[in-house]
């Protein structure tokens, strides 16, 4: 169990790299599976040393994140490995939890971020996969800000790619759409979007299932590719096993970019470099040692070029916010729980 985390960066007023610092206090005496961190970012005139804050620093704005609530109604259990437990029926006590706090905050959060694992695989078992997702939304419709929500293994466990598109968990209509600059508009062949929540601070949401063999029909050509993409990287008849693998991450729960859209995710880049904006970029799931950011399809090389000096920040889940590059080099990669 976890307490929530406020996580405090700070930025210089030059055009340099941002400098960055972070800081975790516990807030209130509620804690969820994944807890909400909500995130202060702040501009300063001098760069402090590491860890420390400015006097002179003022809070521009915040934001909440939440991952991996995994409701059911259900008794507690397990995860799949069997070493952690699983609070399903409980969580959902721990969301509104979380509500009530953002709600509460003097200064409410401009937004808050959704990572991914809404509802728990079980229900599509038991048939209540709708039903327990309606729960839920119900229950985010008490919050007074927007949230975005990205789509995590177990979204794709309850449904198709298809009902996924067409249903709540679909916020792309809160993008913000660049009309001089057609480029930087996704395609509606993957779930991404960017969006600006404070001038200057582009949030970016990836769609870490863009090539996948879940939640896509099994006759359709991309099922087929992403299927021979596992395969000649896992031979275990067991899919979701990545014993003997030299790269653990090609498993059947997780998935991978597309170069369509990480080419569309340099355009975004691109832009923000340009008109020098900061970068967040909200993402399920994501690897933290080292920092690296979604592929099992084998792509390899680095999908940004290193250029400019826009700052840039993952927040995943787990539930953190990383800096990832000044100078945009993140490579690609995966792992899911």
């Amino acid at each position: 169990m976890f307490l929530p985390s406020r996580v405090e960066l700070e930025f210089s007023g030059s055009s340099a790299p941002s400098t960055w610092c972070t800081s975790r206090r516990s807030q209130t005496n509620f804690s969820v599976l994944r807890l909400p961190v909500e995130t202060r970012l702040e501009v300063m005139d001098d760069k402090p040393e590491p860890g420390t804050l400015s006097e002179n620093s003022e809070v521009l704005f915040s934001f909440g994140v939440i991952a991996d609530i995994q409701y059911a109604d259900l008794e507690d259990g397990y995860n799949f490995q069997g070493n952690r437990r699983r609070y399903y029926r409980h969580s959902l006590l721990h969301l509104r939890g979380a509500i009530e706090h953002w709600n509460t905050e003097g200064r409410p959060p401009r937004c808050v971020l959704q990572l991914g694992d809404i509802i728990d695989g079980y229900n599509a078992q038991y048939k209540v996969s709708e039903k327990s997702l309606e729960l839920v939304m119900n229950t985010f419709q008490m919050l007074k800000v927007p949230v975005h929500h990205t789509w995590g293994n177990h979204e794709f466990y309850n449904f198709s790619r298809n009902y996924l598109t067409n249903s709540k968990l679909n916020t792309k209509f809160l993008e913000d759409q660049i009309v001089h600059d057609p480029k930087t508009v996704p395609s509606e062949d993957y779930y991404a979007y960017h969006f600006v929540p404070f001038p200057q601070f582009r949030f970016i949401l990836l769609d870490a299932y863009d090539l996948s063999v879940l939640g896509v029909d099994q006759s359709s050509p991309k099922y087929q590719q992403c299927l021979k993409i596992l395969r000649e990287h896992n031979p275990n008849s067991e899919l979701n096993s990545p014993q003997g693998l030299s790269e653990p991450q090609f498993v059947q729960f997780n998935g991978g970019f597309s170069q369509d859209q990480l080419n569309w995710l340099n355009e975004v880049l691109t832009f923000s470099d340009t008109n020098q904006e900061k970068v967040v970029i909200a993402i399920f799931p994501f690897t933290q040692r080292p920092p690296t950011v979604c592929a099992w399809p084998g792509i390899t090389e680095t999908p940004w070029r290193s250029f400019g000096l826009t700052s840039v920040w993952c927040v995943s889940s787990p539930v953190t916010l990383t800096m990832v590059a000044t100078l945009r080099t993140p490579s690609v990669c995966t792992t899911s729980i």
